[in-house]
């Protein structure tokens, strides 16, 4: 409650960066809001469309694209090995 009464308060801030990555100047701030809006809901039809190829297949994300998910030279050395590289 004492956030909203603070002239300063923007909704959704809660003075939480530890690691300084958040602008100080308005122009960054704005910059940096809008990227959260456009990238947000896109992130959102991502998880979506994971748990529904993870429901039409019977088989987990992460065993069925392992290149997303596993280092690039283990998971070529699993299909090297499996018969699919030459």
């Amino acid at each position: 409650m004492k956030q909203k009464e603070n002239a300063n308060y923007t909704p959704g801030n809660l003075n939480f960066d530890p690691l300084g990555v958040f602008p100080k100047d308005k122009e960054g701030q704005a910059r940096m809001q809008l990227a959260e809006l456009k990238n947000g809901p896109l992130a959102m039809i991502a998880i979506t469309a994971f748990a529904v190829q993870e429901a039409v297949s019977s088989m987990g994300v992460v065993d069925e694209t392992p290149f997303f998910f596993y280092p690039l030279l283990q998971t070529l050395h699993e299909y090297a090995n499996s018969g699919y590289i030459q």
